[in-house]
């Protein structure tokens, strides 16, 4: 399954995604309108939780690209929690490196998962 812009209800187990600049943890310019869904749909369903994950490729520094990774996951999760969801509800994954034949916009992704 791949990874599919956030639609105006995101569903449960569904991905909101944000491609970020090379080499920044700065958000990206439409962030706001991507998490904003998943953090409305959050509001209406108190029993769903976010499951935010920062990705990264092999090239480079493979410890400084983990870090950018989570960096950037970190950004993505503590811009819900502003928002006023509660801390338990916004859980990061482990920076993951892609594997294969990905593009470098596609590791540079963070992917909000809700269940």
């Amino acid at each position: 399954m791949g990874a599919a812009p956030a639609t105006a209800d995101v569903a449960p187990d569904s991905l909101a995604t944000l491609y970020f600049e090379s080499g920044s943890a700065a958000l990206p310019a439409e962030f706001e309108t991507v998490l904003s869904k998943a953090y409305h749909r959050m509001q209406r369903d108190p029993a769903l939780k976010a499951r935010v994950s920062g990705f990264h490729d092999s090239s480079g520094d493979p410890a400084r690209n983990a870090d950018l990774a989570k960096q950037r996951a970190s950004v993505v999760r503590d811009w819900l929690i502003q928002q006023g969801l509660s801390a338990d509800r916004v859980s990061m994954d482990k920076p993951v490196q892609m594997e294969g034949d990905g593009t470098a916009k596609e590791a540079r992704r963070v992917e909000v998962r809700l269940e």
